[in-house]
């Protein structure tokens, strides 16, 4: 730019104008800034003249001479616009300050904002601020005036600053973090406050504000402030005088003691009034690990039951850390200590880490140890853990978990369990002690700290059971010593086996006991004479019998213990003197002794041929006499008739009769009479064609053959077929049989009876005519028409609203309910069957009818079946019942148990019917549990039920247990290997593979025997050599299959005897099995046993045998001479499908030999002897209608008892096969064609049920199907056929509401299906005028 200025004209002033470069002056470089008179309206040509004539001018003036004068002014910051500064002209001497004229401006820089901040006269010289100043913006302003004659005013323009900021930091806040371990003194750097404002308006120092609201503490500041004082030098070269800033800790934090500081820093300048600025300093004091964990208690002292289970809380211990985060995290341990015991006291117990419960960790026995000492840690999370201790002292109380220990010592002669029938009152028989390894309640306190402490017997009593009244128990006089004596006369005769019970019970809660079964057996003194079963026995014999012919079996019995001397008996013949013929021919010799008697079995025999024309009868005397000391006789008199020679058999005119016999005919009535040929016969009758066992049903006259009833016959409780055997015997010992069977034909004499006979039920009065409310049955143990019954309506108040179906017992509804209001009604059924018998109790039904819009609750299935494992936690569920919600209302189904659960073992869901646990189950208690759940819609009191059958499963949770701990069993040291030695026997609640038990030797020494895994037999494997032990202990093992399996221990000691100096018995085998048929006859031989002696004199000796007494060997009965086993009572193979027992022998010329046993095993084979039964005598099923068959609706279930095809079953259907068909293997009964509710409601259906024995039996019952509604059918209009239209007149000028017609719609479904809602369409001409209701 070239250089240019205008000179400043008198009354012009304007800011904007163009800057010239400054005027040259010596030493100094510039540009004129001004103009006189210049103005900013000037032309581009005219500025560019006038700067062509002030560049010129300058020139011009610099090269002459020119004076420099300073003039220095000074104006306050902040004052308002056009404030006077000063005269330029007070820069020029006196003398020129009047000739000045006016004057040029140069600044010191192109941006120089002179002329935008001042004002300056161009005539004048007068300056003045052109706005408010800033010195903070700009503190000096400096130009050059010159005068037109050339003097030069070189003028410097000071800004004055005024206190007009306030300091202020960087930010408002500021958060420090501080450990609460630095030491005091320590210093933390804050920013510093900075202020515009200069000098003593600057920032002068900073002040650590306290709050008002906050005490004063005691013991002094936290915290002071640190910093450089004004006037001094920062550091930095751009730090202030005051930096750095820092705040001094002067003590110790606390951060459990406060958290956290606020302070408030002030920064001041020197103005007055001062002004200041704030820094807020949030400091949070950071946590160390400086506290230790506390607990709230000094000690604990706790106690626990000894039965308490592992996991079982003891008690808490609590500890706290004023930490924070994981220094204050608690974790809690035992510390292990020297064991007094094997186990020390931390082994027993555990303690939660986080939660500090103590827990039982292993179970626990007061009697070994009564108390426990812990010492728990509680250690804090910190990198350096903090530990604090305490000891918890836990008490063991006593439970009662040991039963009484009861120890018997015979007193009697050997130390068996053996009384002389012969004792007297008060005799002793044995010392019974009792112990209890518990403490006694009254001394635990005392008792705790020493292990081991028992309690003595005072506090167990101990009581006698059985024997009635023969023995009695007496106190010993000590505690807990008690003697059994004897308390009654004693007759083995009438008794001779007591079947004992001690029973020693503690005075614990509960009390506990232990019983100790005591088989006293009573021995025999010969106190009782031989008896013959007749005195006279009557007997013939043919003339034609050779020598030697048995004639009689005389028999006499004495009551002494069988198998000794005392029962043992002799028969001999004493002869009557002889009554010969007198015309006979032969000679007196032939009248001698004819017969004799086996001494040993009393059969009298021939000894020389007979003749009947010498002597027609003989009598004879015989002696019973036993071989005790002294012995004991008894007679009785024979008559024997010598018969004449018999060559013919008699004959029976029919071989088979067939006759009918009314049930209940009296007894004594004949209704048949059998008849043989051929002279004088003898008749007897048999019960069964292939059985010689006396009818008790029917009795024959032995002469005339009328067979007449002995007892009273029932056919719904006795056979109703009878099989007999009539057997004619003529004198001479031929005989004829024929058979006989006797049709038991029924009588009326059983009435109908209902099961149940009371009946409650609730309905809906909006209930439709046509609905089945209720389904009646009665019984009838009658078979043909007798048996069929049929109902009837007794007629009372309203029941002409019902109505019933005579075959079924289904009563229905037959008019609506609507008029009446919520009442009970009460209906009488009477059940008669066919020959006119009525029930003897009517079944009674009350009905509430119910004024509800809503229909009961229906179920989506008339039975639900569930199954659930006994072992399931509490609150497990079993399954889902639901009821289906009404389409006429929104309430909600709830749902409720209402019978079957009297143990409160279940719950239900109250609105989503889950059925769930609440209390633990056993299938060995109760294996299925049938519920009745009821569903209620809303608050109706209508509600809907079904039945809810669980089945519970079995688990594996009882192991087999022996009926005692240990046993003893004594053998001969010639025992031969294969002999059984013992019989194990365990027993296992549990069912299936769970209870069946296989036996093991878990371990024995030495290894010399073995056992039957599924008898439980144990066997010696090898010879008893010299070196074999004098005891032998087993370690039996019986072990279930189940998983995991379950098992239990019996120790058996096998002692050892000497070999005795007498012969040796041993059986032909070690175990004997037979199989019998369970409908084999009493008094039957099975099975024949035999022992021999060893030895050269064995030949000679006679045994005898006997049964180990047992409940299995009740069964049966041996012949002590010949080892038959023969039946005692009625085998039945669903009650006992195997026997087991054992067989002694001994010598009878040995009284002192030990006798040899041999175990017996009996398998019963089953017969087809129970018939099928159902479940159900009646089952009711419901099926919902469909287009299409809906397939299984039900299974029909029935058991048989018998085994094999015994009771392999079928089903069959007997009716209705139209519409179902059954599965003769499932017994499920199928709907193979569509059912339709409104053609057929309910159907009636007989299924027969048949095993596949021989003969087969069979079963039937009744199944009563209903088939429920469905809406599958449309409303329609009976006044208006389809696709017809009703026209109805109407009148004009109608008022509102007036009845214009009725229609009515019908439909043939039932229940809500039925319920019509009647609208108008929309959207018809003359819609909205018209309403229906």
């Amino acid at each position: 730019m070239s250089p240019s200025g205008r000179r400043m004209g008198k009354g012009h002033r304007q800011r904007g104008a163009l800057a010239t470069r400054r005027l040259p002056m010596p030493g100094r470089r510039g540009s004129p800034r001004g103009l006189p008179g210049g103005g900013g309206g000037a032309t581009g040509a005219q500025r560019f003249l006038l700067g062509l004539f002030l560049h010129a001018w300058l020139w011009a003036a610099s090269g002459s001479s020119a004076q420099v004068f300073n003039l220095s002014l000074s104006v306050d910051e902040g004052l308002p616009p056009d404030t006077l500064v000063g005269d330029i002209r007070a820069g020029l001497p006196a003398a020129q300050q009047q000739e000045a004229g006016g004057f040029f401006l140069s600044e010191d820089s192109d941006d120089s904002p002179l002329l935008d901040d001042f004002h300056v006269h161009p005539d004048t010289g007068i300056i003045r601020t052109a706005r408010c100043l800033d010195r903070e913006q700009r503190d000096h302003y400096s130009f050059v005036a010159a005068t037109l004659l050339g003097a030069v005013v070189q003028v410097e323009i000071l800004v004055n600053d005024v206190n007009d900021h306030s300091p202020s930091f960087p930010r408002d806040s500021l958060q420090l973090d501080v450990s609460e371990l630095s030491p005091p003194g320590t210093a933390f750097r804050l920013p510093g406050a900075h202020d515009p404002d200069a000098g003593l308006f600057s920032t002068q120092g900073y002040t650590l504000v306290q709050p008002s609201a906050l005490p004063e503490d005691p013991a002094g500041p936290f915290f002071q402030l640190r910093y450089g004082t004004p006037g001094s030098p920062p550091s930095p070269p751009s730090s202030s005088p005051l930096e750095p800033l820092d705040l001094v800790l002067l003590r110790r934090l606390d951060r459990e003691a406060v958290a956290a500081h606020e302070l408030q820093i002030e920064a001041w300048d020197g103005g007055r009034p001062r002004r200041t600025g704030h820094l807020r300093v949030e400091l949070r004091v950071l946590d160390e690990n400086d506290n230790p964990p506390v607990f709230e208690q000094s000690e604990y002292r706790a106690a626990v039951r000894e039965d308490a289970r592992p996991g079982a809380e003891v008690c808490r211990v609590r500890a706290t850390d004023r930490d924070l985060g994981p220094n204050g995290h608690v974790y809690y341990s035992i510390r292990a200590r020297q064991a007094l015991w094997p186990l020390g006291d931390a082994a027993y117990f555990t303690v939660g880490e986080l939660s500090g419960v103590v827990r039982v960790q292993r179970p626990l026995d007061r009697e070994a140890q009564a108390w426990h000492q812990l010492v728990i840690e509680a250690r804090d999370g910190g990198a350096e853990p903090e530990v604090a201790t305490v000891r918890v002292s836990i008490a063991v109380l006593d439970v009662n978990d040991n039963p009484p220990a009861i120890h018997l010592l015979f007193l009697t002669e050997g130390g068996a369990a053996r009384v002389s029938e012969g004792a007297a009152l008060g005799d002793y028989v044995a010392r019974v002690s009792v112990s209890d390894a518990d403490g006694d309640p009254e001394q635990e306190e005392e008792a705790i700290g020493e292990p081991g402490v028992g309690l003595g017997s005072g506090s167990i009593s101990l009581s006698l059971e059985g024997g009635d009244g023969a023995f009695a128990l007496r106190s010993g006089g000590s505690p807990g010593v008690f003697f059994l004596c004897v308390e009654g006369p004693l007759d083995r005769e009438s008794r001779d086996l007591y079947d004992l019970r001690l029973v020693a019970t503690d005075a614990g809660s509960p009390p506990l006991s232990t019983e100790e079964m005591l088989l006293l057996r009573v021995a025999d003194l010969n106190d009782q004479p031989p008896l013959f079963s007749r005195e006279h026995y009557l007997a013939s014999v043919s003339e034609a019998a050779a020598p030697g012919t048995a004639v009689v079996w005389v028999s006499a019995s004495d009551a002494d213990e069988a198998g000794t001397d005392h029962a043992r008996l002799r028969y001999a013949l004493v002869h009557l003197p002889v009554h010969c013929n007198p015309e006979g021919v032969w000679p007196a010799a032939e009248c001698g002794p004819s017969f004799t008697i086996d001494p040993e079995s009393g059969v009298i025999s021939t000894i020389r041929s007979l003749d009947r024309e010498v002597q027609e009868a003989v009598e004879l005397r015989v002696v019973a006499q036993d071989l005790g000391e002294p012995p004991l006789s008894a007679t009785c008199l024979v008559s024997i008739t010598v018969d004449d020679v018999n060559d013919n058999e008699p004959i029976f005119r029919r071989q088979v009769y067939n006759v009918t016999l009314a049930e209940h005919a009296p007894v004594g009535h004949c209704f048949l009479q059998v008849s043989a040929t051929i002279g004088f016969v003898e008749y007897s009758l048999y019960d069964g064609f292939q059985s010689y066992d006396t009818s008790q049903a029917f009795q024959i006259d032995p002469h005339d053959g009328r067979i007449c009833v002995s007892q009273d016959i029932d056919r719904e409780r006795d056979p109703a077929t009878y099989d007999l055997l009539v057997k004619a015997k003529d004198g001479g010992g031929l005989s004829a049989q024929a058979f006989v069977r006797v049709e038991i034909e029924d009588v009326n004499d059983n009435a109908p009876v209902f099961n149940p006979s009371t009946y409650v039920m609730s309905i809906s009065g909006q209930t439709q005519p046509g609905t089945e409310i209720i389904n009646v049955l009665a019984t009838d143990r009658d078979s043909g028409i007798y048996g069929t019954v049929t109902y009837e309506l007794i007629p009372g108040d309203l029941s002409s609203l019902f109505t019933i179906d005579s075959t079924t017992g289904i009563i229905y509804l037959t008019s609506t309910l609507s008029h009446l209001e919520s009442t009970t009604l009460l209906l009488m059924v009477c059940a008669r069957d066919c020959g006119g018998l009525t029930s003897v109790i009517n079944a009674d039904i009350t009905i509430h009818i119910l004024q509800t819009m809503l229909a009961p609750a229906e179920f989506e299935r008339p039975k639900y079946t569930f199954s659930v494992y006994e072992d399931v936690l509490e609150d497990s569920p079993v399954g889902t019942v639901k009821a289906k919600e009404s389409l006429n209302s929104s309430e909600p189904v709830s749902y409720r148990i209402s019978s079957g659960d009297l143990d409160r073992k279940f719950s239900i869901h109250p609105w989503l019917g889950v059925i769930r646990t609440q209390k633990p189950l056993d299938h060995e208690t109760q294996p299925v549990v049938v519920l009745t759940v009821q569903a209620q819609l809303g608050g109706s009191p209508a509600y809907g039920s079904t039945e809810v059958n669980i089945t519970v499963i079995d688990v594996n949770d009882n192991h087999p247990v022996f009926p005692k701990a240990s046993d003893e069993v004594k053998i001969s040291q010639t025992t031969l290997p294969g002999t059984a030695l013992y019989l194990a026997r365990a027993q296992d609640k549990d069912s299936g593979q769970n209870g069946f038990i296989r036996y093991t030797i878990a371990s024995q020494n030495p290894s010399i025997f073995s056992i039957d895994s599924g008898l439980g037999v144990v066997y010696l494997n090898q010879s008893l050599g010299s070196g074999t032990p004098q005891k032998c202990t087993l370690t039996l093992m019986a072990q279930d299959l189940g998983v995991p399996p379950q098992a239990s221990l019996l120790v058996l000691t096998v002692v050892i005897e000497e070999q005795e100096q007498s012969p040796s018995l041993t059986f032909a085998n070690l175990v004997y099995q037979v199989e019998v048929s369970e409908s084999v006859s009493l008094m039957t031989q099975i099975l024949q046993i035999h022992a021999y002696p060893l030895g050269p004199q064995g030949a000679s000796l006679q045994l005898l045998y006997s049964l180990e007494p047992s409940a299995d060997s009740a069964v049966f009965g041996i012949r002590p001479h010949t080892g038959w086993i023969y039946l005692r009572r009625q085998l039945d193979y669903e009650s006992t499908q195997t026997y087991n027992f054992r067989v002694f022998a001994w010598i009878l010329e040995d009284r002192l030999s030990q006798n040899v046993s041999t175990s017996v095993i009996v398998h019963v084979l089953d017969e087809n002897d129970n018939s099928p039964t159902f479940l159900h005598d009646v089952l009711f099923l419901k099926v919902e209608e469909s287009p299409v068959p809906q397939g299984v609706i039900g299974k029909i279930t029935a058991i048989d008892r018998d085994s094999g095809k015994n009771g392999q079953l079928s089903y069959f259907l007997l009716s209705d096969g139209k519409f179902f068909k059954m599965n003769p293997n499932t017994g499920e009964l199928i709907s193979w064609v569509a059912l339709d509710h409104e053609h057929q409601v309910h159907h009636q259906v007989i299924v027969l049920v048949t095993d596949h024995g021989s003969p087969p039996r069979n079963a039937s019952m009744v199944v009563y199907v209903s088939v429920t509604d469905i809406n599958d059918n449309r409303p329609y209009f009976p006044q208006c056929l389809p696709g017809k239209e009703l026209h109805v007149k109407v009148l004009e000028g109608q008022p509102v509401n007036m009845l214009v017609t009725t229609v009515f719609a019908k439909d043939f479904d039932e229940g809500n299906n039925a319920e019509v809602v009647y609208s108008v369409s929309p959207g018809k001409r003359y819609w909205g005028r018209f309403t229906v209701k």
